[in-house]
């Protein structure tokens, strides 16, 4: 694969998605960044170390803005400048709602999750995959979760939403498009704010909150910087995409 390859990354604005988009920011290259607010110190890391960056505002719930952001990125690509290698990382992804089956009653809540943890992804990888044809090496990088290949009580949305993201990789991929890669991801436990989040939720609403209290307290939680090197070195590899449904804790040195 090229050393500097044209790659975009949602929800770049803090968490895993900061961290790899920070590490990409360093690279050169071309990076494109998909969020609802700009992010300073990736411009100023970009332009440290002569990397080029677009940022595109938009928020991944507003179905009209996700079309006018699709249009910004198909512009983008057509017009770049770009290495033969064409990355997409949908990092993007929400946990809410947590409550049991029962308790899941909030509709705007419950779409706000699917639109951001799946109609997006698929909404802006057709675009990608369209506006890429010429590119020699593509790859798609789905940020996935062990939530999407295990149950967890309260969790019934973020899992079938995770779910959902392994069952089109799958799709994607035995539909052959020429010189593409795709794989599904489960980053692992990371201490980003999300996990906060996690941790915050009373445990009537999610009984499997003293697990994650206390991975926290014995300080196992995965920093963000760390995985987001490991899942770089991963997505540049020639390994990558050989596991539809992948790990990257099978990656750690």
């Amino acid at each position: 694969m090229t050393s500097r390859p044209l790659t975009i990354i949602t929800g770049a604005t803090r968490g895993l998605g900061h961290a790899m988009a920070h590490e990409l920011a360093k690279q050169g290259g071309h990076l494109i960044t998909l969020n609802r607010h700009p992010v300073p110190d990736l411009a100023t890391a970009a332009e440290a170390h002569g990397t080029t960056l677009t940022e595109i505002l938009v928020d991944l719930v507003d179905a009209s803005a996700l079309e006018q952001a699709a249009e910004q990125l198909v512009n983008v690509l057509q017009n770049a400048e770009h290495a033969s290698c064409c990355q997409l990382i949908h990092n993007a992804g929400i946990v809410a709602p947590i409550a049991p089956a029962d308790q899941l009653t909030d509709i705007e809540t419950i779409r706000t999750a699917f639109d951001v943890n799946i109609t997006a992804p698929i909404y802006l990888t057709a675009h990608f995959l369209a506006a890429t044809s010429a590119c020699t090496d593509r790859r798609v990088l789905l940020v996935s979760s062990g939530a999407g290949r295990h149950a967890y009580g309260s969790w019934g949305v973020y899992c079938a939403t995770k779910a959902a993201m392994d069952r089109y990789a799958e799709v994607v991929a035995a539909e052959n498009h020429p010189n593409l890669k795709i794989c599904s991801m489960a980053p692992g436990v990371i201490d980003t704010g999300m996990q906060a989040q996690i941790r915050q939720t009373p445990k009537d609403k999610f009984p499997a909150v003293d697990r994650f209290e206390d991975m926290h307290r014995q300080g196992v939680l995965t920093q963000a910087t760390e995985c987001a090197q490991t899942m770089l070195k991963a997505l540049a590899s020639e390994r990558f995409g050989q596991q539809l449904h992948d790990d990257i804790r099978e990656y750690y040195a």
